[in-house]
């Protein structure tokens, strides 16, 4: 898995990890689950998804493993403690994410290759949006 309990220690102790997942290890998996697949529709556009989850150990992005316990950590906090919560971590990790998905960030990730010829694409078939507009006077 790309993400485990352990993991999750460097955005808290161990025993509040402990206490916020309790008895429940299943939905701690869900919800990792749920976020994978969040990360990986905003930077599948661009990247191979799949080829950035199944990497283990030290080979795992450093970048995408910060986000995913951010939103993780997040979501177990809201399960636990449902009312105020602080969401400057989670709205710091869906903006990057939006900005990957747009293409106005570049992250340093495995390329997609539609065409399988080795060669990393270098960008998608079609690209959504349009060019910024300006106000003139005539």
């Amino acid at each position: 898995m790309f993400l485990t309990k352990e993991d999750l220690t460097t955005n808290a102790p161990k025993s509040f990890i402990d206490i916020l997942v309790a008895t429940e290890d299943e939905a701690l998996n869900g919800i990792i689950a749920e976020q994978i697949d969040i990360i990986k529709t905003n930077i599948g556009a661009y990247y191979d998804a799949d080829k950035v989850f199944s990497a283990e150990g030290e080979a795992r992005s450093k970048t995408v493993l910060y986000y995913l316990k951010a939103l993780v950590f997040y979501h177990l906090m809201k399960r636990r403690k449902p009312g105020v919560l602080d969401p400057a971590d989670y709205n710091e990790a869906m903006k990057w994410l939006e900005d990957i998905s747009s293409g106005n960030r570049k992250a340093d990730l495995p390329k997609k290759d539609e065409d399988e010829d080795g060669i990393p694409d270098d960008n998608p078939f079609l690209k959504l949006g349009r060019r910024k507009s300006y106000q003139n006077g005539w």
